[in-house]
């Protein structure tokens, strides 16, 4: 199976994405949407492989880019969306399913809102080098009756990226050991916050695998 990349320019921001499934359909979704002064990105993943999962991506995927939309419209909070998500999808997750998600803006000035739920923790890579991790702002997605997340901010300076990906990513062998946020890490410092670049360094996996790289043009 071969990867599905694609890269997009857009001002004041350069996004590429990179997607490659187990199987033939993958449970990894991501979305992107321009509104006013900000760009929203979304990605997450759903718990299993093949069909089941690619059915539950497919409804995550619809509702995500109506709520997205939804929410660039009234100016709401990323963890607002992340709210109404899991909402739309407590009724309907089976029980041993499951979602991860993280949900952001950047605005044109750098401003960087992010809601994450459980899903790998996202890396900003800024300019000195310097790689910050972003940890969980609230629970997994379909399974708590009573869940909330809160938004993390911080800023972007022109030159500096967003990482986000799933945990095909990190669980991909390299040398004969699972690579790891570490490896990870680590090869970004090497080849940079590129999708396409991150991509080329990974070895085996056996789950989904996607990366979706954010730069402050």
């Amino acid at each position: 199976m071969s990867a599905l990349p694609a890269v997009r320019s857009l001002t004041p921001a350069r996004i590429e994405a990179v997607s490659r499934p187990a199987r033939t359909f993958t449970g990894d979704f991501y979305v992107t949407h321009r509104a006013e002064d900000r760009l929203w990105i979304a990605h997450g993943d759903v718990a299993g492989k093949g069909l089941p999962a690619a059915v539950v991506m497919a409804m995550i995927q619809e509702e995500l880019e109506e709520r997205i939309i939804a929410c660039a419209e009234t100016a709401c909070d990323p963890s607002r969306t992340m709210q109404r998500l899991h909402e739309f999808l407590l009724p309907l997750m089976p029980k041993n399913r499951f979602a991860t998600a993280v949900v952001a803006h950047l605005r044109d000035d750098g401003r960087l809102t992010i809601a994450n739920g459980g899903h790998c923790p996202p890396l900003v890579v800024r300019r000195d080098g310097t790689i910050e991790e972003i940890a969980s702002t609230g629970p997994l997605l379909g399974i708590l009756l009573k869940a909330s997340w809160r938004s993390y901010e911080t800023h972007l300076e022109p030159g500096e990226s967003l990482v986000l990906y799933s945990d095909g990513v990190t669980e991909s062998t390299r040398d004969g050991a699972e690579l790891g946020v570490c490896g990870l890490r680590r090869i970004v410092r090497r080849v940079g916050a590129s999708a396409n670049a991150i991509h080329r360094e990974l070895d085996v996996t056996n789950d989904d695998v996607t990366l979706v790289t954010v730069t402050r043009c």
